[in-house]
């Protein structure tokens, strides 16, 4: 998605895209919402949190729901239980996420002289001669040893927990962190009888996503800050492209 905001903005001044953080650094995901939307770059938003659902692992917020017919306190809980069970697979993933977006940056650049490449032997020349080959090889074997997948490990239970296991609310930065799709599921199953508007009941991904309609639906002073900041730049947005061009 980000190389499509990246290739549409020229075209598609007034396309906008979100999109759920994931491997995506602090300078970059707050970049985004600094310089939004940027004509220069991409009209792109990251959210600050891993995912969308992560947003909704907040119990007081959770509880607001119609829906939910557990006290903040089992929320609370059941936020906890479901983030400590998944939090080293979490933290596994983490780190092969960050090893992998690290070996797929450019790390050679392509050959621009024809003259140098005038038949196979010359190509072949050029290319096994090149130093990045083996100083890339080294690089992998560095990435990939025990000892800098054990610090990478470390480093990321170090962030997620801020020290505190079994996990606790106000400490680390699990909640921003953990894999909300595999999280939220869980909570609504146990908390929530989720019904259509026919009075059906309804499970599995479907419960999921009208728990989060009815929730964002409500007064904008429930909403996370992140949803608070969104509507203000739609709002300015849709404000300006509404503005005849010699207004603004």
């Amino acid at each position: 998605m980000r190389s499509v905001a990246e290739a549409l903005v020229p075209v598609h001044p007034t396309y906008y895209f979100l999109i759920d953080r994931d491997h995506h650094d602090e300078n970059f995901v707050e970049s985004s919402w600094r310089s939004f939307p940027d004509p220069e770059t991409h009209n792109l938003l990251v959210w600050r949190r891993r995912e969308l659902e992560n947003y909704f692992l907040d119990a007081a917020y959770l509880a607001k729901s119609e829906y939910c017919h557990c006290d903040a306190d089992k929320l609370r809980r059941a936020i906890l239980d479901r983030c400590n069970y998944l939090l080293y697979l979490d933290a596994a993933n983490r780190v092969i996420t960050s090893i992998r977006e690290e070996l797929k940056r450019t790390w050679i650049r392509h050959f621009r002289n024809p003259e140098e490449f005038r038949d196979r032997a010359e190509t072949l020349a050029s290319l096994v001669s090149l130093e990045e080959f083996s100083q890339y090889g080294q690089q992998v074997e560095r990435g990939i040893s025990h000892n800098e997948i054990e610090r990478r490990l470390d480093e990321q239970l170090a962030i997620m927990t801020g020290g505190v296991f079994p996990l606790r609310f106000g400490r680390g930065a699990w909640l921003a962190s953990v894999r909300g799709k595999k999280v939220l599921p869980q909570i609504v199953d146990t908390c929530f009888d989720v019904t259509d508007r026919d009075g059906h009941n309804l499970d599995g991904p479907a419960s999921v996503v009208e728990v989060m309609r009815e929730l964002v639906a409500k007064d904008l002073d429930d909403q996370p800050a992140d949803f608070r900041a969104l509507k203000q730049l739609i709002d300015a947005r849709v404000q300006s492209d509404s503005e005849p061009a010699n207004n603004r």
